[in-house]
């Protein structure tokens, strides 16, 4: 069937279908301008630390957060509690310890919300050490979960810390915590740090208001129908 002899209903559906191609592709690329950004794993491995630690507190902001009391590490020989705690090779952070029995807390900021994922933690020194990481919001505690780690590997922590600008680590000895390696009493209570996963925050849903991704669309069908009413109104 040649062109000139193909009735008028064919040339409308022909329209719609290239409609609704466009329709399609648009509505793909709001939506993907629309998605969240994808979760970040910090790993340290970008960092050089085989001339010696490197202090993070010293570079901060390091990978979009601020960092307070951590030290970023590589495999060293006679010091298997912090080797296991590399769960991505070459590097890991450690950070807490204490001061004559006080704990010294780790922190990690940033200037806009995040959601805490999850993280890899061991223990440097000792067996049986409690991990203690708050999650907060504008100076106000949202979250808290308390990990008890071992030198002989770090272990994977779910958080699910949503919708918070601060962490806090903190280490605590307790009665059954053991020293296998002679650290001694007091210093000795590092945590190791690998593979922390953090994502950006997307904060509360507004109350009641379309995304503005979705009225795009709606206003796109519209439009798509609308067309291909006065379309099929038209006469051949």
């Amino acid at each position: 069937m040649s062109w000139a002899k193909r009735p008028p209903s064919f040339f409308h559906s022909q329209r719609r279908v290239e409609a609704f191609k466009w329709l399609v592709v648009i509505s793909g690329l709001v939506m993907a301008s629309a998605a969240p950004a994808a979760a970040v794993t910090v790993n340290f491995n970008d960092l050089n630390a085989s001339s010696g630690d490197v202090v993070l507190d010293g570079i901060s902001p390091y990978q979009g957060l601020s960092w307070t009391n951590f030290s970023v590490y590589t495999n060293t020989p006679g010091f298997p509690g912090f080797n296991n705690g590399i769960v991505s090779p070459p590097n890991a952070a450690y950070g807490g310890g204490d001061s004559m029995g006080s704990p010294t807390p780790s922190y990690i900021t940033s200037a806009s919300d995040f959601n805490l994922m999850s993280a890899y933690l061991g223990s440097g020194w000792y067996n049986g050490l409690d991990v203690t990481v708050d999650g907060s919001l504008d100076g106000t505690q949202r979250f808290s979960k308390t990990i008890t780690v071992n030198t002989s590997a770090a272990q994977l922590v779910s958080f699910n810390f949503t919708d918070i600008d601060s962490l806090e680590f903190f280490t605590t000895v307790l009665a059954t915590t053991s020293d296998p390696y002679a650290c001694g009493p007091s210093g000795c209570s590092q945590f190791t740090l690998d593979d922390l996963t953090v994502t950006p925050s997307s904060g509360p849903p507004p109350p009641k208001t379309p995304e503005p991704a979705t009225l795009v669309i709606v206003s796109l069908g519209i439009i798509v129908l609308a067309t291909s009413r006065r379309v099929s109104s038209h006469k051949f």
